[in-house]
């Protein structure tokens, strides 16, 4: 049986779609009933890729449940931050159009919907601290993906910019 999950260096990742698109991302083994749905086909072999150092097109998300101010943060995110780089929350706010929402950025980020694709990993605090991640593992797979993706920290655990 064909699976909807993938196996990753973070342990299994499973996904969950509709036809919308993608609707979440989480942790661990599951089987659904049509894993060979296109947006399932297209997330498993991101997930592969990504952690094979290679592009390919994202899956299209359901993002139907968002707000306005959820949907320009998570739009920008994933279309402006690149593998490698980084940007605080208070920079993301500003580039959402919300200079002065770092604290609700912080918030999209615990919701994020789709960590990894829509990569909430690359937010971090202007001190160069990491922050919090919610997902599976939080800061050690936050600290995981961004060495992953190529940062390196220095000697008191901080970002090495």
């Amino acid at each position: 049986m064909a699976q909807d999950w993938v196996a990753s260096p973070l342990g299994a990742i499973n996904f969950k779609a509709n036809k919308h698109g993608l609707v979440r991302i989480g942790w661990g083994e599951i089987l659904r009933k049509n894993p060979e749905e296109p947006t399932i086909v297209t997330t498993r072999e991101w997930i592969s890729n990504y952690f094979e150092g290679i592009n390919s097109n994202l899956p299209i998300f359901d993002e139907r449940e968002l707000t306005n101010f959820q949907r320009n943060v998570l739009t920008y995110l994933r279309d402006k931050t690149r593998i490698g780089e980084t940007i605080t929350y208070a920079e993301l706010a500003t580039a959402a159009g919300h200079p002065k929402a770092s604290r609700a950025v912080g918030s999209v980020m615990a919701m994020n919907p789709w960590p990894i694709l829509i990569p909430c990993h690359r937010v971090v605090r202007r001190d160069g601290i990491i922050g919090n991640y919610s997902g599976e593992g939080g800061t050690e797979t936050k600290t995981r993906l961004l060495i992953h993706e190529g940062n390196r920290f220095n000697e008191k655990g901080r970002l090495a910019y």
